[in-house]
């Protein structure tokens, strides 16, 4: 696995690979040795070197079979991952970074015979998959890019307030959930951590059973497996909204690192009658994770289906987009 400039290595011990990507730009939480070895499915990692020295690192989600990169609703964002090297002029950065993901190109399209990849938000030059066989009339030879979007939402105003509704997050949010929050102030709803895997899958089920899908009992054990690990390994935590009969009305999951939290999961009690549940299990788990864990951001995660996408959206984040390029795939 060698070129003229770059080689590639395979990477197979999770924790060097977590040293190197979490100081990356690109770097999210779906990418870290914890959740890959939870999210069930088969990846290979690489670092491209330049002599000794590591410039990149990428992650790819692989089939069944090994002969296609794929997409997993699970792993959210996978892709190329930089070195950051502040002694580095920034055309130079640029340059290098093009340079290497046309390499990366090359060793994939040599490799796989289909490939999708969702890149992170901050990957920032697509030229290179843009460029890749351009002008061929193949559209088999062509990357097609398919824009994405998620929200990030910043909560650090919520950590020192002793008033949530002075605060601007407050004053920002969509009408009913300010009085979604107040309805549950009123009602007597609180938020505390507590895993539930199992009620809420139970939950979870339900919910999709509500919109006439079908959950695989492979999906289930997987979100079991990340809800458990990475709660254990302090990289994800549970909150239940319980109301005031100490009933849990709803579950969310967030994941977190040093740059931001990521919303995972959520699903309600299907018999609880408080139409507010969704909204107070968020606003809590914003107020807890700016207070206890000292995070500023949250990405939540998705905005692609219109029912989700307003109800995230409705916390006033603002809207990020990212890209999951493709090659020859067709539906």
């Amino acid at each position: 696995m060698m070129n003229e400039k770059y080689q590639f290595e395979k990477i197979s011990d999770c924790d060097i690979w977590q040293k190197f990507v979490e100081t990356t730009p690109e770097y999210t939480m779906f990418v870290s040795s914890t959740y890959l070895r939870s999210f069930g499915g088969q990846y290979k990692l690489y670092f491209v070197k330049k002599g000794i020295e590591v410039k990149a690192g990428f992650c790819l989600l692989l089939s069944e079979d090994g002969n296609r990169v794929i997409l997993n609703e699970l792993v959210i964002y996978s892709g190329i991952f930089f070195k950051e090297d502040q002694t580095q002029k920034a055309v130079k950065a640029k340059s290098e970074r093009f340079e290497i993901t046309e390499q990366i190109i090359r060793f994939i399209t040599d490799n796989f015979s289909c490939i999708s990849i969702a890149l992170s938000t901050k990957f920032e030059d697509l030229r290179p998959f843009l460029w890749h066989n351009y002008g061929s009339i193949n559209q088999q030879e062509i990357f097609s890019l398919d824009l994405r979007y998620t929200s990030y939402l910043n909560i650090s105003e919520l950590r020192d307030t002793h008033d949530e509704e002075s605060t601007d997050l407050f004053k920002c949010l969509e009408t009913l959930r300010q009085r979604n929050i107040r309805k549950a102030r009123k009602e007597g709803s609180y938020t505390v951590e507590e895993v539930q895997i199992e009620l809420f899958l139970n939950y979870y089920i339900a919910l999709m059973e509500s919109q006439n899908q079908q959950v695989p009992a492979q999906k289930l054990a997987q979100m079991s497996r990340i809800i458990e690990n990475c709660t254990q390994e302090k990289q994800a935590v549970m909150f239940a909204t319980k109301n005031a009969n100490h009933e849990i009305i709803y579950l969310t999951v967030f994941s977190y690192d040093h740059y931001r939290a990521y919303y995972l999961f959520g699903a309600g009690n299907p018999n609880a009658i408080e139409h507010y549940r969704g909204t107070i299990c968020f606003w809590d788990a914003f107020m807890k994770l700016s207070r206890e864990y000292k995070i500023n951001e949250v990405d939540l995660e998705g905005i692609n289906s219109p029912q989700r996408g307003w109800f995230k959206l409705s916390f006033g984040g603002s809207i990020v987009p990212y890209y999951e390029v493709n090659l020859g795939v067709y539906e």
